[in-house]
């Protein structure tokens, strides 16, 4: 319901950028205008009419700088945004597409830019009633506004969060407000919420899709706290689907997106359907294989990108589970695996949250083959339906699933002894210096082969450290990783990615440029000859394939050195070291 404000206002300039004006230019551009159309005056001294709104304001696409609000009127309206950190002090945000600006419509989005991040704001939905819209004449009705709600935007700042996530609801509004029911009866309190797929339950209309954003919206607070929605395989069937999209904001109108809470990156990603393309019940009207293709190279960029590796906490979401599922529907067939668990295998994600196997399970690491703990959320009735809660408090990440009877599992991600204290590496330079809230490093070396030992301190006696090398022959581009176990089962990975660049062994002596490998290419049963830079009393030759492995090992001395081959064709690499320190690296072709 959208009420009038009594009284007046101290309204702020705003520059017109983004569709934003200041309610002085307002007030020039359309009191003038209306009063001259015979309408009633837009900002003071009018008579309000009640308008009953189909959807109430909802909050979409979170960011640090912006956020939108979405709702319906229930007649055509022209609608703004009024907003602020100060309630008594409003400037106005408003939507213009191509140079016009969005009237006579009953479904509403304004994005609200250029805001500061960590800030709380205030802001109301405002509203007039299209009488009249014709080529060259148009009527409005008196401005309706709603009551002030408020959000926070995102930020850098190391935050604390809770949020709710629901997957597998299928239309089932009575679990829905029996789980938020045990939310509230346990005094969980949340900042924002998560619908992860197959909400709806292929949708049929509008008036269907209105009804359960009215009741979800309405049961997550989503006025005053964002609500994330995706889409599982069941928001794609049913004839309303194409239009689902559009009641949703996210970035850049992509449906896998990612945005940083803090100092937590949340990724979400999008299976299509849980079938292949050709299978009968499309009518060959999906092309999956295209869109998965395009989001996973921009999943390889997000997972690459300083926003992704500067994060301290990394939260995986999509529907359907590429581990811990046999696909009954299309055998063999699990969408996303091949081009996803790739990537996910050197990803330091903390956790991975999914749905649509109407079960709740949760799955440490490696339990079914997954590289990090994977959530399956649960399912459509009273006996499998759950609300899970994320936490993170401080270093502590928790997961908690409530079902409708008020019990709660509780799964501790990473408790506070599941973390190193110091990092310990010889043969190359850490990079940034160590931290135990950064999970992402890289280690410099001089050349292209390398040995390294690496080791990492838990912060507690009754944690493990696995994963710790001595002496490991390694290559540019390998990665490492140290993993903490705590005695409850719980892990927490640290990732090492071997990169070539300066570091402190880069002394001039011992990384000469004009050292010779001749002849190159050459063939597998032939002498392979070197010219170091000087004479050497220890000299150890190795020579490693494309992988790492170790294939030929010679200690000599001298200046021209003499290297027998018994090798099949390919690349390789020839790694020189003397008095324990690799002096140069060269790559040879076998014929």
């Amino acid at each position: 319901m959208l009420f009038g404000l009594v009284g007046s206002e101290k309204v702020r300039n705003h520059k017109n950028k983004f569709g934003m004006i200041s309610r002085r230019n307002f007030v020039k551009q359309t009191g003038a205008g209306l009063l001259a159309m015979g309408a009633t005056p837009t900002l003071y001294g009018f008579a309000v009419q009640e308008q009953q709104l189909d959807v109430q304001p909802y909050l979409q696409n979170p960011a640090a700088d912006g956020m939108t609000v979405m709702w319906r009127t229930a007649d055509p309206s022209y609608s703004w945004i009024e907003y602020g950190t100060d309630a008594g002090s409003l400037s106005i945000a408003r939507t213009v597409e191509n140079g016009i600006v969005a009237a006579n419509i009953t479904r509403h989005k304004v994005r609200i830019t250029g805001l500061a991040p960590d800030t709380k704001y205030y802001y109301r939905v405002c509203s007039q009633k299209v009488t009249k819209y014709q080529a060259y004449s148009k009527e409005l009705g008196p401005v309706e506004r709603s009551s002030l709600y408020s959000f926070t935007t995102l930020g850098a700042t190391p935050r604390d969060f809770t949020c709710l996530i629901f997957t597998d609801l299928h239309d089932n509004l009575n679990l829905f407000d029996k789980l938020m029911a045990k939310v509230h009866a346990h005094g969980i309190t949340f900042d924002f919420s998560i619908f992860n797929g197959d909400i709806f339950n292929d949708p049929a209309s509008e008036s269907q899709i209105l009804t359960l954003i009215s009741h979800y919206n309405q049961g997550v607070d989503a006025a005053n706290k964002p609500a994330v929605y995706l889409r599982g395989n069941h928001e794609i069937r049913g004839p309303y689907a194409m239009q689902w999209p559009s009641f949703f904001d996210w970035p850049d109108g992509q449906n896998y997106f990612a945005f940083t809470c803090g100092d937590t990156r949340f990724v979400f990603l999008d299976n299509g359907e849980d079938k292949g393309d050709g299978h009968a019940e499309y009518s060959g009207l999906v092309d999956f294989d295209s869109f998965r293709n395009r989001q996973t190279e921009w999943l390889r960029d997000e997972v690459a990108g300083p926003a992704f590796t500067g994060a301290h906490r990394k939260i995986l979401v999509h529907h359907i589970p590429i581990y811990s599922w046999n696909n009954s529907f299309d055998p063999g067939f699990i969408p996303c695996y091949s081009l996803w668990h790739p990537i996910f295998m050197t990803t330091p994600f903390d956790i991975d949250i999914t749905g649509h196997l109407h079960a709740f399970r949760f799955h440490p690491v490696n339990a079914v083959y997954n590289p990090f703990p994977l959530v399956v959320g649960g399912g459509p009735t009273d006996s499998n339906g759950r609300v899970m809660v994320l936490t993170k408090r401080g270093d502590v990440l928790t997961l908690k699933a409530l079902d409708v009877s008020g019990n709660i599992d509780v799964f501790p991600i990473y408790p506070e002894n599941v973390t190193l204290t110091g990092v310990t590496v010889t043969g190359g330079d850490l990079e940034p210096a160590f931290d135990p809230q950064q999970t992402s490093y890289r280690i410099l070396v001089p050349t292209l082969i390398c040995t390294l030992s690496l080791t990492g301190e838990p912060s507690s006696i009754t944690s493990v450290v696995s994963g710790s090398v001595t002496e490991k022959p390694c290559t540019v581009g390998e990665t490492l990783s140290l993993t903490v176990t705590a005695d409850d089962g719980t892990a927490k990975t640290y990732m090492f990615t071997v990169v070539q660049g300066t570091t402190s062994a880069d002394l001039p002596e011992t990384a000469p440029h004009n050292i010779k490998v001749y002849p190159n290419p050459t063939e597998g049963n032939s002498i392979l000859y070197a010219e170091l830079d000087r004479h050497y009393e220890e000299v150890t030759i190795r020579i490693l394939n494309e992988t790492g492995n170790i294939m030929q090992t010679v200690r000599t001395q001298g200046k021209l050195l003499t290297l027998p081959l018994t090798l099949h064709s390919g690349i390789y690499i020839v790694s020189f070291s003397a008095y324990q320190k690799q002096i140069a690296a060269r790559k040879i072709i076998i014929q």
